[in-house]
């Protein structure tokens, strides 16, 4: 039920999601602590004088200012003590301020301990690598996400943010730092005050983001204070009356301590007074929330897709574009190709020649599970099955060659194609004899088995049109398949009849799965 409620929301919206990333994330994979916790932790680490509860109790529960006291009183220890001659070796010319010692031991902490849990969220994280976003924010300062979306550019700091060209696709916006770079971290009560200061101009980077993606936040509490005052930015850039188009953008995910059912409800945030209509998400288990995620495939990957937007874009503004033209047959050149500027098609004609150069379609399609076209399955699964429209496709004869089903002749659940989402593997798996029958028909399958001893009995006696529903409801056993697929080639020309063409295709299904599928469930495997 979740699950097709998310799916419909998100089909409602013509761009990807961007997810909004919060410490509950890196909490649940790396093991990373709190924001306080952390501060403690690395108190104890760098030997301050005093217990963390003495700085927090002076900074009135503040932890920024916390971290301003702790900060403070660091830098004199890091530059005269011997344990931190190291660490002055590898970073004293970079120092700007007198917090920028504390940040680095920080950086060095973080770095050093964001270790995975093994197994525990496992198949978790493989679905989370699958999922179609266009784009990260997060306030995490660990290395993460970058880790799961290694093709995403990252741009570290508000600084890097206002001043860069953003493209909104396959972009990580990292706008409290990152522990690559320590002088970035929003960490003490300057660095806030600095933030909120730039908040504006922030938000107006942001704007066009909120306004045209759905955002969904994961690892935040509803009332975290970094999501407020962004909320709060944004609204200010806004008109009253096109506050409303936020509404159903906002995708909260609300973590449930114990195991629970994911549900999504209707909700409401109040920002500056104003209150925001917002989907709710409650949650333990994120396997459902990647799962949808990770059904809607892009045809392109977003490498790709980020660098075509950006030279798209670098051409428009140009006054001087040197353009260049890139044809290949293989998109894995298209992404390593780095000084391509504009790209008119990606196959060679002399290349294409088992395709065609207007690539395939469902006709090329189903008339290969008959004559066979000596295609390259591998590349037929992934560049045209995984995203092809339809419920009804030849499915089998390709993932069986390319070596995709496992020994019970099903696509495994983990299985590591990106090219395949969990949607598709769903599907695949659901697909039984069955699944061919016409419903209209179905009451007369008895009959129809008592009736005819085989399908070369039924094609004697019958009709085209009647030995097109009635074949699936034969016994599987009683259909001699090199007399079904001539009987099929012979008929082909049906694939494109108004009248037939849907139960035509069924029965070329039925072939397929029984050809390449059904061996495998009547032997059992060794």
């Amino acid at each position: 039920m979740f699950q097709d409620d998310l799916g419909k929301h998100l089909l409602g919206f013509n761009t990807s999601p961007f997810l909004f990333v919060g410490s509950g994330l890196s909490r649940r994979y790396v093991d990373l602590e709190t924001w306080s916790s952390l501060l403690e932790k690395i108190g104890d680490k760098i030997g301050l004088s005093k217990p963390f509860k003495y700085y927090q109790s002076n900074a009135n529960n503040d932890l920024p200012t916390a971290a301003s006291i702790m900060g403070e009183e660091f830098n004199e220890t890091w530059w005269t003590s011997d344990e931190f001659e190291k660490s002055r070796n590898a970073y004293a010319a970079e120092v700007k301020t007198k917090y920028s010692p504390f940040k680095f031991e920080i950086c060095k902490y973080v770095k050093e301990n964001q270790r995975h849990k093994k197994n525990l969220f496992d198949d978790e994280i493989d679905l989370l690598k699958k999922i179609n976003i266009d784009g990260i924010i997060t306030t995490n300062w660990d290395t993460l996400l970058e880790g799961f979306f290694p093709d995403f550019a990252k741009f570290i700091g508000q600084e890097e943010l206002i001043f860069s060209e953003l493209f909104a696709i396959g972009e990580i916006y990292k706008i409290h730092g990152c522990c690559t770079k320590p002088d970035s971290l929003v960490l003490t009560r300057d660095d806030y005050d600095l933030f909120h200061e730039r908040n504006t101009y922030l938000a107006a980077k942001l704007l066009t983001i909120f306004m045209e993606h759905p955002i969904i936040f994961v690892g935040y509490s509803l009332d975290d204070i970094n999501i407020q005052q962004i909320l709060k930015s944004i609204i200010k850039c806004l008109k009253k009356e096109n506050i409303d188009k936020l509404k159903d953008r906002l995708i909260f995910c609300q973590y449930a301590s114990e195991p629970t059912a994911t549900t999504m409800m209707d909700s409401t945030i109040l920002i500056s007074d104003t209150v925001i209509p917002i989907k709710l998400i409650n949650i333990h288990d994120y396997k459902e929330l990647f799962m949808v995620m990770a059904s809607n495939r892009k045809k392109l990957p977003v490498k790709v897709l980020r660098q075509m937007k950006g030279m798209i874009y670098e051409f428009v503004k140009s006054t001087d574009p040197k353009s260049k033209v890139f044809v290949t047959d293989n998109l894995e050149n298209l992404e390593n190709e780095l000084n391509v500027e504009f790209v008119y098609g990606v196959g060679l004609k002399e290349r294409f020649g088992d395709i065609g150069i207007k690539g395939i379609n469902s006709i090329d399609v189903f008339s290969d599970a008959i004559i066979d076209k000596n295609w390259d399955a591998e590349k037929i699964c992934r560049m045209y099955l995984a995203t092809a429209p339809g419920r009804y496709l030849p499915y089998f004869k390709h993932l069986y060659k390319a070596g995709f089903l496992d020994k019970s002749g099903r696509l495994p659940e983990n299985n590591m194609v990106k090219e395949f989402s969990p949607a598709f593997i769903k599907r695949i798996n659901l697909i039984e004899v069955s699944s061919f029958y016409p419903s209209s028909y179905l009451k007369k399958k008895d009959e129809i088995n008592n009736k005819f001893s085989s399908f070369s009995e039924l094609c004697t006696e019958c009709s085209l049109l009647h030995v097109l529903v009635y074949t699936p409801m034969l016994d599987a056993e009683k259909i001699n398949l090199d007399e079904l697929a001539a009987y099929l080639n012979d008929n082909l020309q049906e694939l494109n009849v108004l009248k037939h063409k849907t139960d035509f295709r069924k029965l070329i299904c039925l072939y397929d799965y029984l050809k390449f599928k059904y061996p495998f469930i009547v032997t059992k495997p060794v």
